[in-house]
């Protein structure tokens, strides 16, 4: 059996909820979620979608850590600490020699809690509309392929390769404190764009314009806890550096 200690919250009243699992080899937190749910109590909330980490729905605090709850194994949460009390959002954790028989369940920081497990995402998408994350294509478009080297694409990859998660808003020091500053996510996927050959001049000057402020790549701390806890091994503070070192060019340019 294992312990999950899950947050709870409904409107303004917050608890601690126990929920004692009957895990299996290769169960997951997410499935030990669902057990919790269909056996235990029906109103346990919580967001989930493809299962396989892919969709990015299940993100939360395990043992204090950003993770997806699909992701997670049991077996392997047994190996660590809960962190309970501890109030820093964590990126690692120590293991222990001892199965742990506590796992210790929270909601996403930095949004607000709708219920349980749930946070509301709108500010977080809100935040990345902001940076206009889509392509604005050149006027010269090829009429077949619109090539694009190796070495572009495989850089572009990286940053294609997020999936919304907002594990690592969750994990940021910077959103915790300032609500305007547009994150992770919104400013890797502005490098992304800025990145691709075939978007207009126009459009990239444009982007950098927005993300020239202490909202934007000149709020962040350079901590790299969204790069640590990145389920897709995205690296948003290497995206941020790039776009500072892009903004001063222009601005050398501009003085000469």
């Amino acid at each position: 059996m294992i312990t999950l200690k899950v947050k709870r919250q409904e409107e303004e009243n917050v608890w601690y909820q126990e929920y004692e699992v009957e895990d299996r080899p290769g169960m997951t937190i997410l499935e030990a979620l669902f057990y919790a749910q269909e056996k235990l109590d029906p109103s346990l909330t919580f967001r989930y979608a493809c299962r396989g980490a892919v969709c990015g729905s299940c993100g939360m605090l395990i043992n204090r850590i950003p993770r997806l709850a699909c992701k997670m194994q049991i077996s392997e949460m047994r190996k660590e600490p809960t962190n309970e009390g501890n109030l820093e959002v964590l990126i690692t954790n120590k293991k222990t020699e001892i199965d742990n028989s506590v796992i210790l369940i929270e909601p996403l920081p930095n949004l607000r809690v709708i219920r349980d497990l749930v946070v509301d995402m709108e500010p977080f998408y809100s935040l990345l509309e902001d940076i206009k994350p889509w392509l604005e294509m050149k006027e010269n478009v090829p009429e077949k392929e619109n090539l694009m080297d190796r070495d572009t694409q495989v850089k572009i990859e990286q940053y294609t390769n997020c999936i919304l998660c907002a594990l690592c808003h969750g994990s940021c020091p910077v959103a915790a404190k300032d609500k305007q500053y547009y994150g992770p996510a919104a400013l890797a996927k502005a490098w992304r764009f800025y990145l691709d050959p075939r978007e207009k001049e126009e459009s990239k000057q444009e982007r950098l314009a927005i993300v020239d402020s202490e909202s934007g790549v000149w709020g962040c701390d350079t901590v790299y806890k969204c790069v640590a806890v990145c389920p897709k091994k995205v690296a948003p503070t290497l995206a941020i550096n790039e776009l500072r070192g892009r903004i001063e060019d222009k601005k050398e340019k501009r003085e000469k």
